[in-house]
C-alpha cells in the first residue's frame, strides 16, 4: 500500500479518526558530502568503506574536522543522520594512530551508553569481553 493510501486508511478508521491533523509531503534532496581536512587511518578508512558509511555527510566531516583541531562540536541534526560517526570517528582515528590515546563518553542513559557501545562493536567486530 503507498503512503499517502495507508495515511487516508488511518483517517478514516475509526480508531484514528480525528487524530492525523495535518500530512505534509516533503521533497528528497541530494545529499552534500563533504571532505576531510586530513586521511584518516588506513584501518579505519577501509571499515567505513567496508561498511558503506564513505563519503562522509558535509555536517560530518565538519564536525570530524573541528574534533581533530581541538574544537568544541555541537551536532544538532534528525535522527538517522550519522551523528554517531562525528564524535566515533576522530576517537578511532585517534585511538589507531597513538596506541596510548583515550576517550571518555558521556551519555544520558545507561540504555544509550549500551546501544552506542552495541553499535561500535558491530560496526568493527569487536570481540564482546567475557
Amino acid at each position: 500500500m503507498e503512503t499517502l493510501a495507508f495515511l487516508d486508511h488511518l483517517k478514516e478508521h475509526p480508531s484514528y479518526k480525528n487524530q492525523i491533523a495535518y500530512v505534509a509531503q516533503i521533497a528528497s534532496r541530494q545529499p552534500s558530502y563533504g571532505k576531510l581536512a586530513e586521511p584518516l587511518h588506513p584501518t579505519l578508512h577501509s571499515y567505513l568503506e567496508a561498511a558503506h558509511l564513505l563519503p562522509l555527510y558535509s555536517h560530518q566531516a565538519q564536525a570530524i574536522n573541528a574534533a581533530r583541531s581541538a574544537k568544541n562540536v555541537f551536532i544538532v541534526t534528525p535522527s538517522a543522520s550519522g551523528k554517531t560517526l562525528c564524535y566515533n570517528v576522530p576517537v578511532l582515528d585517534r585511538a589507531l594512530s597513538e596506541r596510548r590515546s583515550c576517550a571518555l563518553y558521556l551519555f544520558p542513559t545507561k540504555a544509550l551508553s549500551q546501544d552506542q557501545l552495541r553499535g561500535l562493536r558491530e560496526l568493527f567486530a569487536i570481540p564482546q569481553p567475557s
